[in-house]
């Protein structure tokens, strides 16, 4: 059982519980990773990432690479005020699509600033809650972990 190796696993399931006030027991690990890190399922519709500070700035910083896309249309759509959500673009392009898009993006940002000063500068502003809570973009935190709902 993973909880009896890896102690931290075993505390960060922990925090998730006592922060979801639920059975510890009830709370399933991801196969894969998002940012580098495991998230936890709480029943098959919620899923968190429960992270230290440090693990949270290189999620963070992780996610800014992978969302320029997200973070291109929402600065976009916000400089012009226009009433739409990056996330209406899900149901009308595939996800293939997005990726080659984000790609592109990171090619245009590593030839001109390069992306540790994007990653630096976003999350300077307190960015880290808006990149990796995409539920509700909030940071929680509990016994000495910070929790983000992914769904």
């Amino acid at each position: 059982m993973q909880d009896i190796q890896d102690p931290t696993f075993y505390q960060k399931r922990q925090a998730l519980a006592a922060f979801l006030h639920v059975d510890p027991g009830i709370l399933r690990e991801s196969k894969g990773t998002l940012y580098s890190f495991r998230a936890f399922f709480n029943g098959n519709d919620e899923a968190y990432l429960v992270l230290n500070d440090v693990e949270a700035t290189r999620a963070a910083e992780h996610a800014v690479s992978e969302k320029l896309w997200l973070i291109c249309l929402e600065t976009l759509f916000a400089y012009f005020d226009i009433d739409a959500y990056p996330s209406d673009v899900l149901g009308k392009m595939k996800t293939q699509e997005i990726r080659r898009l984000n790609d592109e993006l990171k090619a245009l940002i590593y030839n001109t600033t390069g992306m540790d000063q994007l990653k630096k500068k976003m999350l300077s502003y307190g960015n880290r809650k808006n990149l990796l809570a995409d539920y509700d973009q909030a940071e929680h935190f509990q016994d000495g972990y910070y929790i983000y709902r992914l769904y």
